[in-house]
């Protein structure tokens, strides 16, 4: 498979085509694809995502992917690397870890409203004009349009989430609240989330596991286990800033969850994921 390399830390792309003229392949970088008007169908990974006008894409590093173009599509194509990330707060990051499992795990579209939508085409094209004037990686603009991009991002995909009183409606909110909450291992502990959604701890373990098939305190830890992999592959981040980050309470303790689930330790995982030779 072709592996796309860029080397700038930010660079956009804005054009029409009747037809795909890449290989499958995957990058270097993120990408934010955002598809303006047209219709056809994105290949991503191992899922088929039907697309039409003012739908939105996120794309990590080791996606590979291909556009099957049925009518003339133009796209806003945002591709930057961990680099780029590391300019702004820890939000992003943590934003880009949301986004990322959101689109493996159910496939529909990042942007629900049709109103959001019909802001983030304008936004874009608004990123696009900018980076055709300065053709800068360090425009101020363009880095807090991007910021108001994801901010309308995120609020529709917690709102897709819904707090509805139905079994899936509780199992989904259980979920997204885990998911929001990774980062602060008190808001994760069975006790806080059995008072939160009015459930004894037992019946919240094994409502969880009928729902889901796995153990509560299984899924937040494999839950962790994928974002610390993330920051492995993707960010620059030492193994401290990460364990810091995700609650652990010291790097022994780190490198232990680690390597309960791969066998080896982060630096290590880091280096393969890399194609780093000693």
């Amino acid at each position: 498979m072709q592996r796309y390399i860029q080397h700038e830390f930010l660079k956009i792309s804005h054009f029409t085509s009747g037809e795909w003229e890449h290989p499958v392949h995957n990058h270097n970088h993120f990408e934010l694809i955002f598809i303006h008007k047209g219709r056809g169908v994105h290949y991503l990974s191992d899922m088929k995502y039907p697309y039409e006008d003012k739908m939105l894409f996120l794309l990590a590093p080791s996606d590979h992917h291909y556009f099957d173009i049925s009518s003339e599509t133009t796209f806003t194509f945002i591709k930057f690397t961990n680099v780029y990330l590391q300019q702004a707060e820890n939000r992003w990051n943590r934003d880009m870890d949301e986004f990322l499992n959101c689109t493996r795990n159910q496939p529909q579209p990042l942007i629900s409203s049709a109103a959001d939508a019909d802001k983030l085409d304008k936004l874009l094209l608004m990123v696009v004009s900018e980076w055709k004037e300065s053709n800068n990686t360090d425009n101020e603009a363009i880095f807090f349009l991007l910021q108001t991009v994801l901010s309308i991002t995120r609020r529709n995909l917690h709102q897709s989430a819904g707090l509805s009183d139905t079994t899936n409606g509780k199992i989904t909110a259980i979920i997204n609240y885990i998911h929001r909450h990774i980062y602060s291992v008190e808001y994760t502990q069975q006790e806080h989330l059995s008072k939160l959604f009015g459930l004894s701890k037992k019946h919240l373990g094994t409502f969880f596991k009928e729902q889901t098939g796995i153990p509560l305190r299984d899924y937040v830890n494999r839950y962790k286990l994928r974002l610390v992999e993330n920051r492995l592959k993707y960010s620059s981040l030492s193994l401290k800033e990460i364990g810091h980050e995700l609650g652990f309470t010291d790097l022994s303790h780190f490198n232990k969850f680690f390597k309960h689930y791969h066998g080896i330790n982060p630096t290590l995982f880091r280096e393969n994921s890399r194609g780093i030779r000693q």
